[in-house]
């Protein structure tokens, strides 16, 4: 096998494609999400937010035995085009191998929530399907940019605008050749990150042997040893700023926790919101109020610190001032993804969710792969790739 491989998709029909496909809940209020189930019965929110296992299970069945899911006959490639009014991006569709995980030619970057990847262990289990693809990227190279290019001047099988308010579009590569041509062009480049999607893919590991025990006969080629993977070029990936909000001054008041602060930044209040625009700067939002937070002092020598913001303003702010410690665990901190804009940090603090809310330069793609071919993890919710692919509009079942 190779190191992409293609697959038999499982997919919605053309018309279903816009009900049945799934963008981040993130992108979703409450009450958008209760009408969006309710008008749209097929949508795979109707599958993830079932009452039990059992009726998500026979929910799922329910569209593949209605033919709202149809499974190719033929191995293919999917490429995917992902577009809003000032971006787009063109990637493929496919499988590999969960040993390529284990032997570093997938490389991962984030720590990840247990409980989150326990959930979306049982969920794959549960379906005996990955719903959603692992988003990945790889190094940029300009025969497989060039060949997908060409690819997407015929009709897409899916496009649409999805409740991301993005445009996502969708070809079929079942041609032996082209099919041929893209493994190989892989098998050359044999190395991808992870851009989102840690939680899954340590899901997906776990499940894989937990098969693998189960089966008194394993090969090793079972479909379960593989996952679906979405890759884009490295340098159409985009990355926004993942911001933090914090419950609590930790005891102070408003003017001792500034002045707290003032030994190790320099702050000065803004006259509207203020968002960074270089690393090692901060925006901040209290009582109603925004200020810009730059250190006094270049940051300590600390290998696994350096450039990168989230964990200056962990190391230096959140940690010793707040007294916030793993945020993988402190239920004092909460996360807010930057295409909700500074406006979203405002809403939080002013209606009391949140007491000051921090605004981070975007961690840049160069830090992920540094982290990622140096075998070091950042912490969790330090990337946010917008957009992203939706879930749902090729699964991937291990039957």
């Amino acid at each position: 096998m190779y190191f992409i491989n293609p697959f038999k998709g499982l997919r919605p029909t053309k018309e279903n494609a816009e009900k049945v496909a799934i963008t981040s809940t993130d992108h979703l209020s409450e009450e958008k999400l209760s009408d969006y189930k309710k008008n749209n019965p097929w949508s795979y929110l109707n599958v993830f937010n079932a009452e039990n296992n059992s009726k998500s299970k026979e929910q799922f069945e329910l569209m593949k035995k209605n033919l709202i899911l149809k499974k190719d006959e033929n191995l293919c490639f999917y490429i995917y085009k992902i577009s809003d009014q000032g971006h787009e991006q063109i990637g493929i569709i496919g499988t590999a191998k969960l040993s390529a995980y284990d032997n570093l030619h997938i490389r991962g970057h984030e720590e990840i929530f247990l409980e989150r990847s326990q959930k979306r262990l049982k969920q794959m289990d549960n379906l005996n399907a990955q719903i959603g693809p692992i988003y990945t990227v790889y190094p940029d190279n300009f025969e497989l940019d060039e060949l997908l290019k060409k690819e997407v001047t015929s009709k897409p099988i899916y496009s649409f605008n999805a409740l991301d308010k993005c445009k996502h579009e969708v070809w079929v590569v079942d041609n032996k050749d082209k099919v041929q041509k893209i493994s190989d062009l892989f098998n050359n480049i044999n190395r991808i990150y992870i851009a989102d999607g840690h939680h899954r893919m340590e899901a997906l590991s776990k499940l894989s042997e937990f098969k693998k025990h189960k089966n008194h006969n394993h090969t090793g080629n079972e479909l379960y040893n593989y996952f679906m993977v979405a890759i884009f070029a490295q340098s159409q990936a985009r990355l926004l700023d993942y911001n933090r909000l914090i419950k609590d001054l930790y005891g102070y008041s408003k003017e001792d926790f500034i002045q707290e602060l003032a030994k190790k930044f320099h702050i000065e209040k803004q006259n509207s919101q203020f968002k960074p625009k270089k690393p090692q700067t901060f925006g901040m939002y209290l009582k109603k109020q925004w200020y810009s937070l730059e250190l006094k002092e270049p940051p300590e020598n600390i290998f696994h610190i350096i450039n990168l913001d989230i964990n200056l303003l962990h190391h230096y702010l959140l940690e010793p001032t707040l007294g916030i410690g793993d945020p993988r665990y402190d239920d004092r901190i909460n996360f807010i993804a930057g295409f909700h804009g500074l406006d979203g940090i405002e809403k939080k603090v002013d209606s009391g969710e949140a007491e000051v809310g921090f605004a981070v330069y975007p961690t840049q793609i160069k830090n992920i792969i540094s982290f990622a071919d140096k075998k070091l993890n950042m912490p969790p919710k330090s990337t946010w790739f917008d957009p992203k692919p939706l879930d749902g509009l090729i699964a991937y079942d291990f039957e």
